[in-house]
């Protein structure tokens, strides 16, 4: 792909040195002209590509990843008490003594250095069947705290995808601004070129020219600073979606508007699917069932138990020098907390309030989450009013500046009145693109307050 670039520029070179020396200048440039066109072809990056990436790469994500996936792996029957326990216990136990024994018939028996050895082995199984319900309580706050885990992801995900989306825009925006100083500087390069064709008439002073220069290195002076503002966007938002922030990148100018959200639908799919007002209910559902767990003490525990026993002796020096047994055995028990020192009724009162403090704070949350729908729509009607607006006045700022610079040709007006239909218009873009900006932000800000900005399967 390099090599044919090259030999089509080979081929231009050969042709500009056939031609005149001024034909052979304007080749050169066309020359350059290709060569920065084709060395400095840029990814262009759509934002649908830019949220995938940081789904990925980025990595507060990838740590309320982690969270949610240890609150799954902690979700089993087990962890609930549901199911059974079996543990395992093998002694070997050896002794070395002295011994001296007298029996009731007077006999006596002396052992030096007598060794005794004694192994036993068990298996016990034990089987709670009834706990009060407890291990219902616990099996579904374990539920709960999953989903509270996976809420928590998205919410994490949304705070990122918001500044994603702000960031991509603010590139767009910074892009679209350059563009709009870009032309700032033609202008005022055309007015350089027409105020000095005048002063070599003789219709313009020599204030006009110094004036039109002033004003063309103030617009280049802009431009840069633009350009550098466009860059350091691009650093930040290669930061967000967490790749290397020297990666260099284009974006679509278009900035679209979805003008069809609703009041209504974002205030009712808000008040079920927002991320803060799910997790507040979560945290109730969980203060809920922490009472039921309490309660539960009050009832009798029933238990089901076995085990298999095996065990071992061998002791020269003792009245049975040798014995082995194996078996089996079984049973059941029950247990009741007749009186504890009040715990539980103690312990069953602060529960209650922690529920009625979670409560409280699932209507707060969805009071303000209310309040933020309501401010952020009034914000997205007031843009798209606005986008109207700007759009006009953007044209009629370009035909004012048409008229002016033709008026500025024949003499009818001064380089400063050019200068300002110029700014005017320059105005107007910029105001143009920031409404655009405004527009997108507030629509994302809805998205995210009324849960359609992410869905998890």
């Amino acid at each position: 792909m390099f090599q044919v670039t090259i030999n089509k520029f080979m081929q231009k070179i050969i042709l500009c040195n056939i031609v005149r020396s001024r034909t052979l200048r304007f080749c050169a440039v066309l020359f350059f002209a290709f060569f920065i066109k084709n060395s400095s072809a840029q990814e262009i990056l759509k934002l649908d590509d830019a949220l995938k990436i940081a789904l990925e790469n980025n990595y507060s994500i990838q740590v309320t990843r982690n969270d949610a996936e240890i609150a799954r792996v902690n979700n089993y029957a087990g962890n609930a008490g549901m199911m059974p326990h079996i543990n395992g216990n093998v002694l070997q136990d050896n002794q070395n003594a002295n011994t001296y024994q007298k029996v009731y018939t007077g006999a006596e028996r002396i052992g030096t250095g007598a060794v005794t050895n004694q192994l036993s082995a068990t298996a016990e199984l034990g089987w709670t069947i009834f706990d009060g319900f407890k291990m219902f309580a616990t099996r579904n706050k374990l539920q709960e705290l999953q989903d509270i885990g996976e809420i928590r992801m998205r919410f994490q995900i949304e705070q990122i995808f918001t500044r994603v989306i702000r960031s991509y825009f603010d590139v767009v925006q910074n892009k679209q601004l350059l563009k709009v100083n870009q032309e700032s500087v033609k202008l005022s390069e055309d007015r350089m070129k027409l105020v000095n064709d005048r002063f070599a008439s003789g219709k313009a002073a020599k204030n006009e020219i110094l004036n039109a220069q002033v004003d063309l290195n103030t617009d280049r002076s802009n431009m840069m600073r633009q350009a550098n503002a466009l860059r350091n966007s691009k650093a930040l938002l290669n930061q967000i979606i967490a790749r290397d922030i020297k990666t260099d990148f284009d974006v679509p100018e278009k900035i679209d508007i979805n003008n069809e959200l609703k009041l209504d639908s974002l205030q009712f799919n808000a008040r079920s699917n927002n991320t803060s007002v799910l997790l507040a209910k979560k945290n109730t559902n969980v203060a809920l069932l922490g009472i039921r767990e309490i309660e539960s003490e009050r009832y009798p525990y029933i238990q089901l138990y076995s085990g298999y026993d095996y065990a071992s002796q061998q002791s020269p020096s003792g009245f049975i020098q040798s014995s082995n047994s194996l078996g089996y055995h079984f049973g059941a028990g029950l247990s009741l907390n007749v009186f504890n020192g009040f715990s539980v009724s103690k312990r069953l009162q602060m529960a209650k309030i922690s529920l009625n403090s979670n409560d409280l704070v699932l209507r707060d949350t969805l009071s303000r989450v209310e309040v933020s729908v309501q401010q952020s729509y009034n914000t997205y009607m007031m843009a798209l009013e606005l986008l109207k607006f700007e759009k006009e006045n953007v044209a009629v700022a370009v035909q004012n500046y048409e008229l002016a610079n033709e008026q500025y040709k024949v003499g009818v007006i001064s380089s400063l009145d050019l200068r300002t239909a110029q700014q005017n218009l320059l105005l107007s873009q910029s105001r143009l693109s920031s409404v655009h900006y405004e527009a997108k932000l507030a629509e994302t800000d809805l998205l995210r307050l009324s849960g359609g900005l992410v869905q998890l399967k």
